[in-house]
């Protein structure tokens, strides 16, 4: 009643952790990925991670310091709202970072504007880079100039997790060698009482496992 969804049904029934799981994720994320209905928040993850990337952004302004955002959930679609067009939404209006600096790995249809994007990276014509595990988790070179990585969610799996810190924290990385003690900030959003806890969690478990 609360999510304003009809009643499970039968098949549903035998899903419905999964179900749960799928809506909690989005909770913590966004209230907006569940509905409309909700408005934007000053505690939300996005108004964190657009002030923590404006910081960054500021202190490494005459290297070019990049940056980049990870979320395998709520990713860039274009003309529907997103998490990821509303954290550039913010860092436009709210923090006068030039749009054209902000841009989505998603928006790549090709091998030849997906080596752009990277190239501009790498120059520092693009300051962040937003993008999901398996488009910018891999075969990503882009660490030149990266200062910082934020994690808007968890992945399930720890490799995931490294595959992501690995877009920066690798060789060939000279911001962070020669201005940043040789070292990338990794920055992961939580939200208290949500899912956001129990994934960590079951990360860290899985890892120690391994």
């Amino acid at each position: 009643t609360l999510l304003g969804r009809a009643p499970l049904s039968e098949s549903e029934e035998k899903a419905k952790m999964l179900i749960a799981t799928d809506y909690a994720r989005k909770m913590s994320l966004d209230m907006r990925m569940i509905s409309d209905k909700y408005e934007d928040h000053p505690d939300n993850k996005a108004s964190h991670c657009a002030m923590k990337i404006n910081e960054y952004y500021q202190k490494y302004k005459a290297q070019k310091g990049t940056q980049f955002v990870f979320s395998d959930l709520g990713t860039y679609k274009p003309n529907e709202w997103n998490p990821y067009t509303e954290i550039k939404r913010k860092l436009v209006e709210d923090y006068g970072i030039p749009a054209h600096e902000i841009r989505f790995i998603q928006e790549a249809k090709n091998d030849k504007i997906r080596k752009q994007l990277i190239s501009d990276t790498n120059e520092g014509k693009i300051r962040v880079l937003f993008g999901s595990t398996d488009m910018l988790g891999t075969g990503v070179n882009a660490q030149k100039k990266a200062v910082a990585v934020h994690h808007l969610d968890t992945p399930w799996r720890p490799s995931d997790l490294q595959q992501r810190d690995g877009r920066a924290i690798r060789k060939g990385n000279e911001v962070a060698k020669y201005f940043a003690d040789n070292k990338v900030d990794v920055i992961i959003y939580a939200v208290e009482k949500s899912l956001d806890s129990y994934k960590f969690n079951l990360l860290f478990n899985k890892q120690l496992f391994i």
